[in-house]
């Protein structure tokens, strides 16, 4: 995926279509702060010896009942591939930041665990990410906090809606494309 990251690029992207397009604008400065957001997060990361992804894991853990998972859920939880969360658990497991045990129902499943080592790296990682939240978003009021989450909701909701319909398609894009462009 590719990222209109310069400003200049930014509004070609804008004037893709004849009279502009207000969503797909929009929808490349959603997706270019968060990808730079999340790059930052990357970089920060790696500064505390954990990918993103992987401190996402531990946090994840963490928040599980008894601390435990198996990795299939915990890669739905996170939104990644199983061979995704293969990587990170082989990993976090020789970095001591989990325990892996053998699921006793299942010859062939196992479970993974929080360990003490792996709460101590949230926690010392956790500060960091919380002051980044804080911030990225103490320009805004309490009631701007609360819209700005309601409508990122909407916009999740819509793309669930969307997801998989008539709008994938090229004709049902133009006509969308159209639509939107009248104005």
């Amino acid at each position: 995926m590719f990222f209109f990251l310069d400003s200049e690029i930014r509004q070609l992207a804008y004037n893709l279509f004849p009279g502009g397009n207000k969503p797909i604008g929009v929808l490349v400065d959603l997706f270019s702060i968060t990808y730079e957001i999340r790059k930052n997060m990357e970089k920060r990361s790696r500064e505390f010896g954990l990918s993103y992804g992987q401190y996402i894991a531990l946090c994840v853990l963490s928040a599980q009942r008894d601390e435990m998972s198996s990795p299939s859920a915990l890669a739905e939880k996170m939104g990644v591939s199983r061979a995704a969360i293969s990587s990170m658990v082989i990993s976090l497991e020789q970095e001591g930041f989990i325990n892996k045990y053998d699921d006793p129902n299942d010859k062939r499943g196992v479970f993974v665990s929080l360990n003490d080592k792996g709460r101590s790296k949230i926690q010392q990682m956790d500060p960091f990410f919380i002051g980044l939240a804080s911030r990225l978003m103490s320009d805004f009021t309490e009631s701007e906090l609360c819209q700005f989450q309601t409508y990122l909701s909407r916009v999740r909701d819509a793309f669930e809606d969307v997801k998989g319909s008539r709008l994938t398609t090229p004709s049902a894009l133009r006509e969308e494309k159209d639509k939107w462009c009248e104005d």
